[in-house]
């Protein structure tokens, strides 16, 4: 009988947060606990709590998979990254060109996959057009740089 009323109070905790609009989630703030489920079902509160929500990520094997994908509160994917490099390399040629424009359907999408305002990519990434393409490796240097100006930790 105890198990049936945790089990209870576990699934109406986890259903009521989960109905929580994505605004309560906005701060990217979760507990001690880190991401996962218990962090969608318990946020960022402190204390006791957090020991629910550890097991409710570990139990629910959620943590691993929202790292991976970049979902359950758990940030950017580490899958999201490599896509982006691999459309830097698909698209390096027409990228440089919207470098030095300043502006471009290319750079417009790359920004969009670094979730940062084309206008200021594209205008710091033509300031540093030299320093970006003065050897090898511009592609990492392309996204390193962009790394600095957008919001993207990945």
């Amino acid at each position: 009988m105890k198990k049936m009323i945790i089990a209870a109070a576990i699934i109406a905790s986890a259903s009521s947060a989960l109905a929580a609009s994505k605004s309560d989630l906005s701060n990217g703030g979760y507990g001690t606990a880190g991401c996962g489920l218990g962090a969608l079902a318990f946020g960022n509160k402190s204390g006791p709590i957090q020991i629910l929500a550890a097991t409710l990520n570990g139990t629910a094997g959620s943590q691993t998979f929202g790292m991976s994908t970049g979902t359950s509160n758990c940030g950017p994917s580490v899958f999201a990254a490599n896509e982006t490099k691999a459309f830097l390399d698909n698209n390096a040629v027409a990228l440089e060109n919207d470098i030095v424009r300043g502006q471009g359907e290319t750079l417009t999408t790359f920004s969009k996959m670094m979730n940062c305002d084309s206008q200021v990519l594209g205008v710091t990434l033509k300031n540093n057009y030299k320093s970006i393409y003065s050897g090898e490796q511009t592609t990492e240097r392309v996204f390193e740089t962009a790394q600095k100006v957008c919001a993207v930790k990945g």
